[in-house]
């Protein structure tokens, strides 16, 4: 046998050795990662704040799609990971008096890589967990939506917009809280006129400058309620009052527009 075909005899060996190697790796690697999934902190992943507005400056319709939307909408599309904070417009608000539901202390957190894996891929124990996370989950959904029916529209003349949604931005971010999910959202559903109304939105002080930064704003609202001009005038004070408190993507959509637009859960059941 020549050098020549003793050399590519060789240098062929060597390469099929090394596939055999690097085939073995990665059969080392796939078992690894079938077995030891690290499911890391248990979190919040989304705290939604929903604005429901049920003043007598809506029809009684629009009062009702309104509840039909966070219900449908927002509600039905939660699941074992999130917490949802619900607060009514008022006169003047308050919180003992227009706080509509809240998530208790109970409520699951997840374990924050579960989201990143597929259904098939879970391994069983964080299977039973989900499982009794969705369990308590769907419980406590069941007492939030309870009280949105009870939710009764106020008697008084004016809409504090303002007051509700300046007391959700002390708490949105609040960088003291120790449950403060991965994902912030606001929705605002209602006509989205703040009464008395005002020409400007005020001032922020120092402490408001970044209430909502990284905050996903929704503002929701009955389609044709507004003339053209009047409508450009809500957007506008609402644009120029997040985008002080470091906000400046705000989506305005209609009832109708809103409906699948919010995204659903990983776990939703």
């Amino acid at each position: 046998m020549s050098s020549t075909a003793k050399t590519l005899l060789i240098l062929g060996g060597v390469m099929v050795a090394a596939a055999i190697g690097i085939g073995a790796v990665f059969t080392v690697f796939a078992k690894l990662a079938e077995t030891e999934f690290v499911p890391g902190e248990s979190v919040y992943l989304r705290d939604v704040y929903i604005v429901a507005d049920q003043t007598l400056s809506m029809q009684h319709n629009q009062r009702r799609e309104a509840k039909g939307i966070i219900r449908e909408e927002i509600l039905d599309v939660l699941g074992a990971g999130d917490r949802a904070f619900c607060y009514r417009i008022g006169d003047n608000f308050t919180e003992s008096n227009d706080r509509v539901f809240g998530s208790s202390r109970r409520l699951p957190k997840v374990p924050v890589n579960l989201a990143g894996i597929d259904d098939q891929e879970m391994p069983d124990e964080m299977r039973s967990l989900l499982t009794e996370a969705h369990r308590n989950f769907d419980a406590e959904r069941r007492q939030w939506k309870d009280r949105l029916e009870l939710l009764a529209s106020p008697s008084n003349r004016y809409s504090d917009y303002l007051g509700t949604i300046s007391e959700i931005g002390r708490r949105i971010n609040d960088a003291m809280d120790p449950n403060l999910a991965r994902e912030r959202s606001l929705i605002v559903v209602g006509d989205l006129k703040h009464e008395p109304v005002l020409d400007t939105p005020p001032p922020p002080t120092r402490d408001e400058r970044r209430q909502f930064s990284n905050v996903r704003i929704s503002m929701v609202y009955p389609g044709g309620m507004f003339s053209d001009v009047e409508q450009r005038q809500i957007e506008a004070f609402w644009k120029k009052y997040f985008a002080a408190r470091g906000n400046q993507y705000i989506q305005f959509i209609s009832f109708d527009g809103f409906v699948g637009r919010f995204p659903a859960s990983r776990f939703v059941q």
